[in-house]
């Protein structure tokens, strides 16, 4: 149900076209990202209803994002091949079909089986947006179009998370699923909508073989290989943070109910502001120059969450989820103007490493919470952003702006 439009070059903020493709790219985003995140703030609540650790009930987790790890690869191909409005489409229908059976379940490992599948599909919007953005609006424009598309993200993430810890503990967990599956059923249709027919992709002929050589050529990039691990070690910290943040919070001196945890997930609001005002910044100081100032404002996040006070608990996380908002929105934008070829596929390849760190960042992090805590949390995500600081001081000389 896509919109032809006749224009022949890429569109621009004063087209409508552009507003079109960033308001049905937001809202994919919205439905994705809030599913994708809708457990996070529950886990202390399956850990108790199933008899299962801390650890465990993260699996729910981590199993959706490592199958998502696998969709990234999968779609992110399927989408440089074949279009990329295909395969959203297909994402977002078979994330609501899925997410509607979870309340049908009665046992951990069948959830888990689901989000499995679930996590698979949920990889479509992320792996063909960022393409898709790449080749239909222009190049001086898409660090603006791409902090807004990151802005939804930070909005789903948020919306999934203090949605469903409000919700969970004045109703319970069937009726919370229930209400995210109707907002995704209502994203899908809107996305129908609005989202423009493609004009610049062009289906390829060649064989399949030489079509993975040349997505392949991607790692062979010292720049683009920097800007992969990055989005690892960003998402390996900020993951570890939010998923053992209930328990902290729960657990003395705080002794905070899920209720008001929910509500340490507005400090995502900074994270909705921060990346479209970098983006305008983008435009005079460079992205490569924003993205590496937000690191430095999410390493003074993740430190002040130190501090055994709950308002500098709040402050800290504010100070994480704009800097890595941030950050992320710029390695998104330079992983997408960076890529001549397998635009998808190049942008694959980042999810894949930016989503394999929430799996350590979700499961992997575990360890270091059963047997140090808070101050272990904090400890693997200060060594990541230091290890970050270090790779960037040996490739100082590339990634062009």
């Amino acid at each position: 149900m896509g919109v032809a439009i006749e224009t022949t070059h890429p569109y621009t903020p004063r087209e409508s076209g552009f507003w079109r493709i960033t308001a049905a790219l937001m809202i994919a985003s919205l439905s994705t990202f809030s599913t994708l995140y809708v457990f996070q703030p529950l886990l202390p609540l399956l850990s108790d209803s199933y008899d299962r650790s801390a650890t465990v009930s993260s699996f729910v987790m981590s199993s959706c994002v490592l199958a998502m790890v696998v969709g990234l690869f999968v779609l992110g191909f399927l989408s440089d091949r074949y279009g990329r409005v295909a395969v959203m489409k297909l994402s977002l229908f078979v994330t609501v079909i899925t997410l509607g059976l979870i309340p049908l379940v009665d046992s951990f490992e069948w959830i888990v089986a689901l989000r499995v599948i679930q996590g698979f599909f949920l990889a479509g919007i992320p792996a063909a947006a960022m393409g898709y953005l790449g080749e239909e609006t222009s190049p001086k424009h898409i660090g603006l179009a791409m902090t807004l598309y990151i802005s939804s993200n930070a909005l789903g993430g948020m919306g999934g998370r203090v949605g469903a810890g409000y919700l969970a503990g004045v109703f319970d967990l069937r009726l919370t699923i229930w209400v995210f599956a109707f907002f995704g059923v209502l994203a899908a249709f809107l996305f129908l909508v609005l989202i423009p027919n493609e004009r610049f992709f062009e289906k390829t002929d060649q064989s399949i073989v030489k079509d993975l050589q040349g997505l392949f050529v991607h790692l062979r990039s010292g720049n683009m290989l920097f800007l992969f691990l990055m989005g690892f070690l960003l998402q390996a910290v900020f993951t570890a943070v939010w998923t053992y943040l209930p328990f902290y919070l729960q657990g003395e001196p705080f002794r905070w109910t899920l209720e008001v945890i929910s509500f340490t997930y507005f400090a995502y609001l900074f994270g909705i502001i921060a990346p479209p005002l970098a983006g305008r910044m983008s435009l005079s100081l460079g992205m490569k120059r924003v993205m590496y100032l937000a690191v430095l404002v999410m390493l003074a996040g993740a430190g002040v969450t130190a501090v055994p006070s709950g308002s500098m608990i709040v402050f800290g996380l504010c100070l994480l989820c704009m800097g890595f908002f941030v950050a992320h929105a710029m390695a998104s934008a330079l992983v997408s103007k960076s890529a001549t070829h397998h635009r998808s596929g190049a942008s694959g390849f980042y999810l894949i490493s930016y989503y394999a760190g929430v799996a350590v960042g979700s499961t992997a992090a575990g360890v270091l919470w059963e047997g140090s805590g808070w101050l272990g949390i904090l400890s693997i995500g200060i060594s990541f952003l230091v290890l970050f600081f270090c790779m960037w001081l040996l490739r100082r000389r590339g990634l062009s702006t």
